[in-house]
């Protein structure tokens, strides 16, 4: 089960570093608007909530392209709603979006890199159903099988990511898939240290609360090398999914 507290104190305090250093969940950001843009009729974007704008990266794209009449942001931090200040009347919904009341008659529903820290992913589909107009997109980003798969081999810990089949099936009962695609991105590192100092900058280092002791580094960074090092340093591997489905 997915600490969200946990979670929101480790995304709260990236969030100053988070734009710099986020770089893979950058590209996402821009490609899955891009699938939006294409994929999604501009007359299902008036009323338009995001689920997990953290910072914007997201959001940021999504408004150079359209201009909704509602723009509804969520986030678990609600430190963030400071941040979109210069987008008008966007209204900040604050906490855990698998709780929290989503507003109706929503014509899309965009969320990116988000929904791997859900403990019901299925339970969220349904929600978003319920929010969405007859007809509405529901579109996302996650990642896949072997995201991160360095972290999970050396430390043992690991979020369930989803494959595109089983995201399928679960969107299924109602919704009608349009879009899945995902590519794999590995980034290169000089040292472990660089790995998790990366982790912490981006709040991705909220798989566990566990205070490292200095054993615990030595031992981290030994097994990290021996496994992932390469010529330029070390890996760390990426797998993100691309989801647009219509509400039927």
């Amino acid at each position: 089960m997915t600490d969200k507290n946990l979670v929101k104190k480790r995304f709260a305090g990236a969030g100053v570093s988070y734009d710099s250093d986020a770089v893979v969940q950058k590209e996402i950001a821009v490609e899955l608007a891009s699938l939006i843009r294409n994929l999604v009729p501009s007359s299902f974007c008036n009323r338009v909530l995001e689920i997990g704008c953290g910072t914007g990266m997201l959001t940021r794209e999504l408004v150079r392209f359209i201009s909704p009449e509602e723009l509804y942001l969520n986030d678990i931090c609600p430190e963030f709603s400071s941040m979109f200040t210069d987008l008008g009347p966007a209204a900040f919904i604050a906490g855990d979006a698998e709780t929290v009341d989503f507003p109706s008659g929503l014509g899309l529903i965009a969320s990116s890199s988000v929904i791997q820290w859900f403990s019901d992913p299925e339970g969220f589909f349904r929600k978003c159903s319920s929010s969405l107009q007859n007809g509405g997109y529901l579109a996302f980003s996650t990642f896949g099988p072997g995201n991160m798969k360095e972290i999970a081999e050396v430390t043992g810990h690991s979020l369930h990511y989803r494959s595109l089949d089983g995201l399928e099936s679960m969107l299924a009962s109602r919704y009608r898939t349009i879009h899945m695609s995902g590519f794999c991105r590995q980034l290169n590192f000089a040292s472990p240290v660089e790995v998790l100092r990366h982790l912490k900058r981006t709040g991705v280092n909220a798989l566990n609360r566990k205070v490292w002791t200095r054993k615990d580094l030595t031992d981290f960074c030994n097994t990290y090398s021996a496994l992932f090092g390469t010529a330029d340093g070390c890996t760390l591997t990426y797998t993100p999914v691309f989801v647009i489905a219509r509400k039927m």
